[in-house]
């Protein structure tokens, strides 16, 4: 039993104290007096708006991102260890009053404020954690008695001590590694300069804005009448709902103000003070604090923010977190093989747009798979295990055993009973008939996904140019729309890259003697590494057509655009995607049959570009141009941003591979 069910018994506060979480933070230190004779109490220092949503912000960031439960395999690898009770109080619930996220929260925010956070840990009788409850801080402190760490807690009035394995103490900065400062405490004189303000600011504006004067009477008053003349006055003139009130005097009185520089009553400029202050205190950036006067606001460069935020702001308060969490809720035998780590994954992966680039680079290098790449944006495995293959670039090749042998490893090719009658010339011209066969399919199949796109699009415009701000209005479309597109190009073009491949490979197969392979799972990647190509593509033209092009000519800009794709893009999409869907194909069966070498050749109709790769050979899983090379000369020129593996080298390239 924990410290709080013997409360509960007792109908003792603590506990009901718990059950009211937002109780806890008005509850912070108490209050000492500064060098401006104002006292920092909690409820004056929370009081101050960039303070209390500094400690807001940071607080109920850390709360919201994961807390995983790990397990170390044999093999290097980890798994979720969903089974293990701490990942129950980490999940579920941590105590039955609290939601894992207040939880979070509340210890975050303990320790931005007091500079501590305790909990007691409640155990079972075989020493497992069971639940979790926090401690006040102002109420919990730390001794070390003969060596050993000893921790108490008021309950009612009285100090009742707990041993270190029922605390889960987490310091933050101090210098003997028991207890951390508070920010009270050490920023004392600025909150309280600060305070001092917001009081005085109070009391002036209270006053209407003006500062007092002087009632002068010809005759003698005395106390009484003086008294009496004064709260008159007071009464019906003092206060903002009394300005401009007309002051009658009589005998003889006049009234002189006491007049104030201007400049005394500048108090904007002391608030965004105050605003600074509090950022560096806490180590958060003034825009985080929605100070935007004269700086970069959330339109610009929110991605550095986040990160920096991240990095410098969040990422030392988990750490902490972590390493007491891995200490204090496994055993000693556990320690080696289970820990609690934080997911900051999407929180330093920036925006929509840059999470998106990173995957996608994640993805062409084998880093991730689909499975792993849907995870990550809250998606569904894809259907049969479909998902789960690895792939690099050069038309999505999969790396997993063969491709990932050394050369001389490999296996020899799967020869069939009969030879191949295939000639290079002849090999050459059935793909060539092949992509004209199906270049139809996939015209319509781009018209089928473009089209929607493009009504969507114009839609949009037009709700954009009758906002406040048709930029970030398209932006924001931007954001929401192109997510779930990705799933209707994947879902329109698979069959049709799978009938395309499908024919390519079984001719490649035969071309080097080798027995048939099913090319689902390269059709799978492939139009998975499609979608995602023709996604970046509408992205990136849009994004740097609203970032580069003036308000009052968006929508024309715009419009012709969405014409353009409408009209042009299904063939272009079509041209492009026959000859790489063919050259990918032929590339996966010859890497399976064991060929280790291919060879360019360029088509009749062939650019000077791809007539200077025409013979050029390189490893199955080589590359024919690696990223920085170039080929050609003067205007002409191509630089690889990619590696190049296979044909089209451009736009409406019709060169093809065979096996070397």
């Amino acid at each position: 039993m924990g410290i709080l069910d013997s409360i509960e018994q007792r109908n003792t506060t603590l506990k009901s104290a718990l059950k009211n979480a937002p109780d806890w933070l008005a509850d912070a230190l108490g209050g000492a007096p500064s060098p401006t004779g104002v006292r920092v109490t909690p409820e004056k220092a929370l009081g101050i708006t960039a303070f209390w949503n500094g400690v807001r912000i940071i607080s109920q960031t850390i709360a919201s991102l994961p807390l995983e439960v790990y397990e170390r395999m044999d093999d290097g690898s980890r798994r979720l260890a969903r089974e293990h009770p701490v990942y129950r109080l980490l999940h579920v619930r941590p105590n039955p009053y609290m939601t894992p996220f207040t939880f979070k929260e509340i210890r975050a925010a303990h320790v931005l404020v007091w500079g501590d956070s305790f909990a007691e840990i409640e155990r079972d009788g075989a020493g497992r954690p069971i639940a979790l409850w926090p401690l006040l801080p102002d109420r919990t402190g730390v001794e070390v008695r003969d060596g050993q760490k000893v921790y108490w807690t008021i309950v009612d009035g009285t100090k009742v001590y707990l041993s270190a394995d029922r605390v889960l103490h987490v310091p933050g900065l101090g210098f003997d590694g028991l207890r951390g400062y508070s920010v009270l405490k050490i920023f004392r004189d600025s909150l309280g300069l600060t305070i001092a303000a917001n009081e005085y600011g109070a009391q002036f504006f209270g006053n209407s804005g003006r500062p007092s004067g002087v009632l002068i009477h010809p005759g003698k008053l005395d106390d009484a009448e003086r008294k009496r003349i004064r709260e008159e006055w007071n009464q019906l003139h003092t206060g903002l709902t009394k300005a401009q009130r007309t002051a009658v005097l009589w005998g003889g009185m006049k009234f002189e103000p006491i007049t104030m520089p201007p400049e005394d009553a500048q108090f904007l400029q002391t608030r965004s003070m105050q605003i600074d202050e509090v950022a560096r205190i806490l180590n958060i950036n003034p825009i985080l604090l929605q100070k935007t006067d004269g700086a970069t606001t959330w339109g610009t460069a929110i991605s550095q923010f986040l990160v920096a935020f991240a990095k410098f702001t969040i990422t030392p308060w988990l750490e902490r977190e972590e390493d007491v969490l891995n200490y204090d809720l496994f055993s000693e035998q556990e320690r080696d093989r289970f820990y609690c780590k934080y997911n900051v994954a999407a929180l330093l992966r920036g925006d929509l747009k840059t999470q998106a680039e990173i995957l996608e680079i994640e993805r062409r290098n084998g880093i991730i798979n689909a499975d792993e790449w849907r995870e990550l944006t809250e998606r569904n495995p894809l259907p049969g295990g479909q998902g789960k293959l690895y792939f690099m670039p050069l038309n999505m090749a999969p790396i997993g055993d063969i491709m990932d042998r050394p050369a001389e490893n490999l296996p020899a090719p799967q020869r069939s009973v009969r030879r191949s009658k295939y000639t290079e010339e002849r090999s050459l011209a059935i793909r060539q008939r092949l992509r004209e066969a199906h270049l139809a399919a996939f015209e319509d199949g781009a018209r089928r996904f473009i089209r929607p796109e493009v009504q969507e699009l114009r839609r949009a415009i037009k709700r954009a140019i009758q906002s406040g701000d048709p930029k970030r209005a398209l932006n924001d479309w931007i954001d929401t729309f192109y997510p779930d597109h990705r799933q209707t190009i994947y879902r329109v073009m698979l069959p049709l890259v799978t009938a395309l491949a499908a024919a390519v490979a079984e001719v490649a197969f035969d071309e080097v003697g080798a027995e048939p392979a099913a090319v689902d799972e390269f059709a799978h990647a492939y139009t998975d590494h499609l979608a995602q190509r023709e996604l970046n593509s509408s992205i990136g033209q849009l994004r740097t057509l609203i970032a580069e092009t003036a308000v009052e000519a968006l929508e024309e800009t715009l419009t012709t655009r969405a014409d353009e794709w409408e009209e042009k893009r299904p063939g272009k999409v079509a041209n492009n995607e026959v000859v790489r869907v063919a050259a990918g194909a032929a590339r996966w069966a010859w890497q399976i049959a064991g060929i280790g070498t291919l060879v360019w050749r360029a088509n009749a109709d062939a650019c000077p570009l791809c007539q200077r790769l025409d013979g050029r050979r390189v490893p199955t899983r080589g590359y024919f141009l690696a990223p920085g090379d170039s080929i050609g000369d003067g205007p002409d020129r191509l630089v690889a941003t990619e590696p190049i593996g296979g044909p089209p080298l451009h736009a409406g390239c019709k060169c093809d591979i065979v096996p070397g």
